[in-house]
């Protein structure tokens, strides 16, 4: 016979809650706090949650609202502070050892206990200002935003921020910047909205004294945070900005290496960026690029990659799309009607000299990464960034 079910307290920036739980539970409860909340302001619901439910799915059922997107412990918009009580593995998995000390965990994989206290801070987070917005593509858009030179400062108060000048000091294995090429970022709006991107380029124009990154963001049919995004979100206008995360990027360990790139839709932003981040820094083993996509004007990149591909001997660049009706409009060569998995198992021997970078829809990276995997590529040389979104729309996708 199942244990019955109680009812156990647990905080969130100092307001009780009230959760089921098959946990034993004390003979009293602590006293209610009364710090002000910056994320639990609806009022207490009578409706609790289940037991062994996550904070979100407890959130959730009380009508809390919080940040959350993908669900999966991946995305990391659902970020809070545990101040009491013991994190499991799961709900700190994939976290820097930094922000596990500090008690960062995901909501999300976080199932609650009795008595634990969760805080949600701005710690991981900065004030971003969008500054610039461009159309790459019918359906992609460039997002440029600016960030606070103080965040850019190190410990000893030395400036971390790229400039014309300290470009062309540095060495090129020492980015200056705690931001790199195909690392992620997530973005808060409100109403609990948030989504991950990959950084697609990093820069410090002379005429801003402040740092620029650029996202690639596709404004898919109904997306209401993408929608957002492209369409009300004004030039000028802030949002908060998580620190920079992921394993997608260029180190210096890799310059031995065979480097092979394979982009889904949008995420050619963040790939390419890599590319040029990695030829920038003198690697000369071979590089190799796919893109793929739906339409021929899907490649956004394709003309600019085409003149890097002349432009250095070591890199390979190939189009790829999926539209049959688009047979007769293409060349066969620099675009062809392929999958990905094709052109690796006919230009690739994957092995020990070889790294994978995956960027894009999240369902196709998981295939090319159990194509690898099966093929004897190691999981450590496997880097993929992909995320699975919350459903934010009010109609069905078409």
């Amino acid at each position: 016979m199942e244990s019955p079910l109680s009812m156990t307290t647990f905080y969130l920036d100092g307001r009780p809650l009230e959760a089921l739980s098959s946990e034993p539970q004390p003979s009293d409860r602590a006293p209610s706090d009364t710090v002000p909340s910056n994320s639990a302001s609806s009022e207490q619901a009578s409706s609790p949650a289940h037991g062994g439910e996550t904070l979100h799915r407890a959130l959730l059922r009380l009508g809390v609202a919080h940040n959350y997107s993908c669900t999966k412990g991946v995305c990391r918009c659902c970020l809070v502070k545990l101040t009491t009580g013991v994190p499991t593995a799961r709900a700190q998995k994939g976290l820097e050892d930094e922000l596990k000390a500090d008690g960062w965990v995901f909501g999300c994989q976080s199932v609650i206990k009795p008595g634990m206290r969760f805080e949600t801070t701005d710690d991981g987070f900065c004030e971003a200002v969008l500054v610039a917005r461009r159309s790459l593509s019918p359906e992609v858009y460039e997002l440029v935003f600016a960030i606070p030179p103080a965040l850019m400062e190190s410990s000893a108060g030395e400036p971390k921020v790229r400039s014309p000048e300290a470009d062309a000091a540095k060495p090129v294995f020492a980015p200056l910047s705690p931001f790199i090429a195909g690392q992620c970022v997530s973005l808060l709006g409100g109403e609990g909205f948030g989504r991950t991107y990959g950084i697609a380029d990093v820069s410090f124009p002379a005429a801003d004294t402040r740092y620029h990154i650029s996202l690639h963001v596709r404004r898919k049919r109904n997306g209401s945070f993408s929608q957002w995004l492209c369409d009300a979100l004004e030039i000028g206008a802030p949002l908060k900005l998580s620190r920079p995360w992921g394993r997608s990027h260029y180190l210096p360990d890799f310059q031995n290496d065979e480097l092979i790139f394979v982009a889904f839709g949008s995420g050619i932003g963040p790939a390419a960026a890599v590319v040029r981040e990695a030829l920038n820094c003198g690697h000369q083993k071979p590089i190799s690029l796919y893109h793929a996509d739906r339409y021929p004007s899907d490649l956004y990149q394709h003309k600019a990659l085409l003149k890097l591909m002349l432009e250095k001997r070591q890199f390979f660049y190939q189009g790829l799309i999926a539209a049959e009706t688009e047979r007769e409009r293409i060349d066969h060569h620099r675009v062809q009607l392929a999958d990905v998995e094709t052109q690796l198992k006919a230009r690739h021997t994957l092995g020990r000299g070889s790294r994978l970078f995956l960027f894009g829809d999240a369902d196709k990276v998981a295939q090319i990464t159990e194509y690898a995997f099966l093929n004897a590529l190691e999981m450590d040389r496997i880097h993929a960034q992909s995320f699975e979104y919350r459903d934010l729309r009010r109609r069905p996708r078409r």
